[in-house]
């Protein structure tokens, strides 16, 4: 399920959370799953991640009834390095296109999912 953990870096809080992913590209569609995400980023754990600088869509599946489509940049990539926990296979993706109204849906989302986890504490 969901793994949730709030980290602070970059000047914004971003969460340790998984959520299905499915990257948009020239060469069609990619799955994968985020690793952290914010309303700024997400790292995107994926087989085959794409290059530096390249740019995609990508839907973020919170729940079977809510998602966000995004567009984004990205600006770390894991493609050649090992796959493992310290150094997972995958990508940091920048959120270049994300409405308002999206943006704050992203919010929302990970405020409510960290407030849930520590209600379990």
């Amino acid at each position: 399920m969901n793994t949730i953990k709030i980290k602070r870096g970059h000047h914004y809080p971003k969460v340790d959370a998984k959520y299905p992913v499915v990257v948009l590209t020239a060469d069609g569609a990619m799955r994968g799953e985020t690793k952290h995400i914010s309303t700024q980023q997400a790292f995107v754990r994926c087989k085959d991640p794409l290059r530096l600088y390249d740019v995609a869509s990508m839907s973020i599946q919170f729940s079977k009834e809510e998602a966000i489509l995004a567009e984004g940049e990205v600006i770390w990539s894991n493609r050649y390095g090992p796959d493992d926990e310290i150094t997972p296979r995958g990508m940091v993706v920048r959120f270049t296109r994300l409405s308002a109204k999206e943006r704050k849906r992203l919010h929302d989302t990970i405020v409510k999912q960290y407030k849930n986890k520590m209600d379990l504490w």
